[in-house]
C-alpha cells in the first residue's frame, strides 16, 4: 500500500501547484499584491461582494483567515491560462479588514525599489535583493566567445539567478526557491520585464510565455525539477 500511495500524493502536490496561484501561506504572513490595475478588497468573499478599497500594485497585506476549501474563485489572465485561488481574509497597512482573491498576491515583493538604477546588478539581482539577502559572491559560468558575461548568483532564500550577456541579446534567469508557484513567476516576470508593453501570451505544455509586439522582449515561466523557472530575455 505505501508503494502505491507515494505517487498518489506526489501527484495531487504537483496537480496542487499546478492549480492555485500562490503557494502555502498561513494567517499572520504578510503577502504583496501583483494585480497591476490593483485588487478590490471586499466586505464579503465574493465577487460581487461590497466594494471597501481597491489595494495597490505592491501593497502589503496581512493574512487573518484563511477559507481555502469554501471560496474558491479563479480568472482568466489570458486565452488558455487561468489563475485559480480562493477567498481571504486580511488586513490592511491602515487597519482596513475585508477579504481579497489570492491568486494575485505574493511573498514576494511585487517589484523592487530603483530597478533603473541597478548600481551594477541586474534587474533581476535587484529584484531577488528586495526579497533575500545574497549568499556568497558571483560565480562565473561557462561561455562561448560572442559571449561577454555569463555568471550566476545565490540567495539566501534558497533562490538563484544566472546571467548570460553577449552579442544579439541577454537573458535573466531566476530560479524561485521551493513554494512560488507558476503563476506568482507569470506576474512577477510581467511587472519586472513587460511593463506597460502590448505584448502576445501562450500556455503550451506547461509553459507561460509571453513576447512583446515588436518581439524584442520575452518571458517565459515554466517548472524544471519541480522548481519554479522565470527566464527574461532581450534581443538585440
Amino acid at each position: 500500500m505505501t508503494i502505491k500511495f507515494i505517487p498518489f500524493v506526489a501527484a495531487f502536490l504537483l496537480f496542487q501547484s499546478f492549480a492555485f496561484g500562490i503557494g502555502v501561506y498561513n494567517p499572520g504572513d504578510e503577502l504583496f499584491v501583483h494585480a497591476g490595475s490593483g485588487l478590490v478588497l471586499r466586505k464579503t468573499p465574493d465577487p460581487k461582494g461590497e466594494r471597501i478599497l481597491t489595494l495597490n500594485f505592491g501593497d502589503v497585506v496581512k493574512v487573518l483567515k484563511i477559507d481555502f476549501k469554501s471560496k474558491p474563485y479563479s480568472v482568466i489572465a489570458f486565452k488558455g491560462f487561468t489563475i485559480n485561488g480562493f477567498w481571504v481574509k486580511v488586513s490592511t497597512a491602515k487597519g482596513d479588514e475585508g477579504y481579497v482573491f489570492d491568486g494575485y498576491l505574493s511573498k514576494y515583493r511585487a517589484s523592487a525599489a530603483n530597478l533603473d538604477d541597478m548600481s551594477g546588478y541586474s534587474i533581476a539581482e535587484n529584484y531577488l535583493l528586495s526579497n533575500s539577502e545574497k549568499k556568497g559572491g558571483r560565480v562565473d559560468l561557462p561561455k562561448s566567445d560572442n559571449r561577454y558575461e555569463r555568471y550566476k548568483q545565490l540567495f539566501k532564500n534558497g533562490s538563484e539567478v544566472e546571467i548570460d550577456n553577449g552579442e544579439g541579446g541577454s537573458s535573466q534567469k531566476i530560479t524561485f526557491q521551493k513554494g512560488i508557484t507558476l503563476e506568482e513567476a507569470y506576474l512577477i516576470g510581467k511587472a519586472l520585464w513587460l511593463k506597460d508593453m502590448k505584448a502576445k501570451s501562450s500556455f503550451v505544455n506547461g509553459k507561460i510565455t509571453i513576447t512583446s509586439e515588436d518581439e524584442l522582449f520575452q518571458i517565459e515561466a515554466s517548472y524544471h525539477f519541480g522548481l519554479t523557472v522565470l527566464v527574461m530575455q532581450h534581443a538585440d
